[in-house]
C-alpha cells in the first residue's frame, strides 16, 4: 500500500482547482505565472506585464446553511433598496442602476463579494522586432451566464488610453499624445458556446476588405486597428476531445493544450471536487512555475476550500446582479431617451386636453348667452300677447319654459 501511495505521488499532481476564482486569482498574482499563461494563450512574446487594478475574489466565509445566507443577503438588499427608492434626487433609471449596484456581502465577514476580472497592460515583441503595447482583458467563467457584463468590461477598456511620446515634425519638440490600446479580450469558459467545430479555443480576427475592389488590407491602419479587437475564447469542455495528432509539430498548439490541461474538470478527485488529480508527465517544463504556484496556494490560504465553497454559494446571485448592472448601464441613454419622449408626449396630450376644455368652456359660455337672448325675446313676445304656439315656432322653446316666463 505504501508503494502505491508513493507511486501515485510520483506519477500524479494534486492541485487546487483553478476554475475557482480564489485559486486563479492567487495564480495570476504571481508575475512569472501570469506572463507564461498570457503568452501561451495568445501565442505572442510578452516582454513585460503591468497589472491593472484587480477586482476582488470571493471573501472568506464560514460554513453555514445556504438558505440562511440567502435570507441575510435578501434582508440587507431590501433595506438598501428602500433607501434608494425614497431618494427623490434620483431619476427612475438611476434608481434602477443604484439598486442593481447594491453589493452582496458575506454574512459572516460583512465584506463585499465581487466577481473576478483581470486587466493587464502587456508589452509584446512582434516577429519583425516591432514593440507594441496592448491591453489584455482576462475573464474566467465557471458557469454559463449572459454576456452583458462582458460587453460592459470591453466598453470600459476601450475608453482607456496610453501615452506615447512623439517628435513634432514641424518644431522638433517632444510631445505626448494619447492613443487607445489594442485590446485583446480572453475568455476561459467552463461551458460550450458552439457546436459546429467543437474546438478547444476559438480566435476571431478582423479581415479588412475593400467592398468594391474585393482586396484585403494587409498593412496596419491606425484608424481601423484602434476601433477593432480580436477575441480568444476557450471552451474547456472540449479539452479531452482534441485529436492529439493536431499537436504534433505545432509548438503553439502543444503549449496551449498543456496549459489548459491544468483546468481539466474531468480530472476532479473523486473524494474532493475542489482538487484536480493530473498525470504529471504530460506537463512540459515551461509550466513548472505555474504548477509550483498552484501547489503553494494552500500554504498562503489556509482556508482555501472554505473560500471555494463560498463561491459555489454566491456565484449565481453575483452573476445576475452584474449582468443587470451592465445591461442598465449600456441601455441607460436609450432608456432615459424613451422616458423623455414619453414625458414629452404626455405633456403634449395634456396641452391638447386643456385647449379642448377651454374651447368647450367658451362654447358653453356662448350657448348660455344665446339662450339668455332667446328667453328675453320669448318674454317680449309673451308680453305683447303672442300665443304659446306662436312663441314656440319663433324660439323653439318648450311649453314649460314659456309658461315659466
Amino acid at each position: 500500500m505504501k508503494i502505491q501511495n508513493n507511486q501515485d505521488k510520483d506519477d500524479f499532481l494534486i492541485i487546487p482547482n483553478p476554475i475557482y476564482d480564489v485559486v486563479f486569482r492567487y495564480l495570476m498574482q504571481d508575475y512569472d505565472s501570469a506572463l507564461i499563461i498570457l503568452s501561451t494563450l495568445i501565442g505572442e512574446d510578452i516582454k513585460k506585464l503591468d497589472f491593472q487594478p484587480l477586482t476582488h475574489a470571493i471573501k472568506k466565509t464560514e460554513e453555514q446553511n445556504i438558505t440562511q445566507s440567502e435570507r441575510l443577503i435578501n434582508n440587507r438588499f431590501e433595506k438598501e433598496k428602500k433607501k434608494i427608492l425614497l431618494d427623490n434626487s434620483l431619476s427612475d433609471i438611476d434608481k434602477q442602476i443604484k439598486i442593481s449596484e447594491i453589493t452582496i456581502k458575506d454574512p459572516v465577514t460583512n465584506e463585499d463579494i465581487k466577481l473576478f476580472h483581470l486587466d493587464f497592460v502587456a508589452v509584446i515583441e512582434k516577429e519583425d522586432g516591432e514593440i507594441e503595447q496592448v491591453m489584455i482583458e482576462l475573464q474566467k467563467v465557471a458557469v454559463e451566464t449572459d454576456i452583458f457584463r462582458f460587453k460592459q468590461y470591453i466598453a470600459e477598456n476601450f475608453q482607456k488610453k496610453r501615452k506615447v511620446k512623439i517628435i513634432d515634425p514641424d518644431t522638433g519638440q517632444e510631445i505626448v499624445e494619447e492613443y487607445p490600446y489594442r485590446l485583446i479580450p480572453i475568455f476561459i469558459l467552463n461551458f460550450e458556446i458552439e457546436y459546429e467545430i467543437t474546438d478547444l479555443m476559438i480566435r476571431t480576427r478582423q479581415i479588412n476588405t475593400g467592398i468594391f475592389t474585393g482586396k484585403q488590407l494587409n498593412k496596419k491602419n491606425k484608424f481601423i486597428d484602434n476601433l477593432s479587437y480580436e477575441i480568444y475564447v476557450v471552451q474547456l469542455p472540449y479539452l479531452n476531445q482534441i485529436d492529439k495528432s493536431l499537436l504534433e509539430d505545432d509548438e503553439y498548439r502543444s503549449k496551449l493544450y498543456a496549459l489548459l490541461k491544468l483546468f481539466d474538470q474531468e480530472s476532479k478527485k473523486e473524494d474532493n471536487e475542489y482538487r484536480l488529480r493530473l498525470f504529471r508527465k504530460i506537463f512540459p517544463k515551461f509550466l513548472d512555475r505555474i504548477i509550483q504556484r498552484l501547489q503553494t496556494a494552500d500554504i498562503d490560504n489556509p482556508d482555501l476550500e472554505k473560500q471555494m465553497q463560498a463561491e459555489d454559494n454566491y456565484l449565481k446571485p453575483l452573476l445576475r446582479r452584474d449582468n443587470k448592472i451592465s445591461w442598465l448601464l449600456m441601455n441607460k441613454k436609450q432608456t432615459e431617451k424613451e422616458l423623455e419622449n414619453t414625458t414629452e408626449k404626455l405633456k403634449k396630450e395634456l396641452k391638447v386636453s386643456k385647449e379642448k376644455d377651454k374651447a368647450l368652456g367658451e362654447k358653453d359660455k356662448a350657448l348660455g348667452e344665446h339662450k339668455k337672448i332667446i328667453f328675453q325675446f320669448a318674454k317680449t313676445l309673451k308680453n305683447n300677447g303672442e300665443t304659446t304656439e306662436e312663441i314656440q315656432k319663433q324660439t323653439n322653446l318648450s311649453k314649460e319654459e314659456i309658461e315659466k316666463l
